[in-house]
């Protein structure tokens, strides 16, 4: 069947109309009419394309994992050479930081699909494991590898909370966005911000696995 783009259009708006309202409203708390409504479409293109409302939010979560760079450790990773220095690795932790953060703040990604994945990370449903098969197990696989390069006796859990303390903060910058602006007064992070929040995230990772500070 041929896709025209009259029809990609409608699909398009009615996602993008779908994770703006869940992540002001919650995946749950979402009806087929506040997304036509929003998306400026008829009700039953709903339907049309996708099948009802499981079908559009399935494709809307599907629309922020895209979004992700699930591969930024891999990529890390893979510029590192055969057996790395204490430096080389100690770099690749800056470049992971500096990656993820530019994912996240310096791209055109729209600010739902953060606050979209935020809260399948608290779901259990086709949802969640579409999230956790395409996304997290991905993500962890390539981040536990790249820290066993630098303490190869660290355990999954060890390796778990390096993660934790390494990515969470970001991702909270992006999920309580308005809270934190609201705080400081502003409406958006300065670089000054940013290259303040990457220091911290670094160099306290660099510490507690005993790397060089770059």
């Amino acid at each position: 069947m041929t896709a025209y783009p009259a029809a990609d259009s409608t699909k398009s708006h009615l996602i993008c109309a779908a994770g703006e309202l869940a992540a002001l409203h919650g995946i749950d708390n979402v009806s087929t009419r506040a997304i036509a409504e929003r998306a400026g479409e008829n009700i039953g293109s709903i339907h049309y394309h996708f099948g009802g409302k499981d079908g559009l939010m399935e494709e809307m979560v599907r629309g922020a994992i895209a979004g992700c760079r699930h591969d930024v450790e891999r990529e890390v990773v893979a510029e590192l050479p055969e057996k790395p220095t204490p430096e080389e690795l100690s770099s690749a932790v800056r470049q992971i930081v500096v990656r993820e953060m530019d994912d996240l703040f310096r791209s055109n990604r729209p600010l739902w699909h953060s606050q979209v994945i935020y809260q399948l990370m608290q779901r259990d449903d086709e949802l969640y494991r579409i999230f956790r098969r395409d996304v997290m197990e991905p993500n962890l696989d390539s981040l536990y590898r790249f820290l066993r390069l630098i303490d190869p006796s660290l355990t999954d859990e060890q390796a778990f909370a390096h993660v934790a303390i390494l990515k969470m903060p970001i991702f909270a910058h992006a999920n309580y966005r308005k809270a934190m602006l609201d705080h400081l007064g502003t409406e958006d992070f300065s670089e000054s911000y940013f290259r303040t929040l990457e220091n911290l995230l670094v160099r306290q990772t660099q510490l507690l696995l005993g790397l060089p500070q770059d």
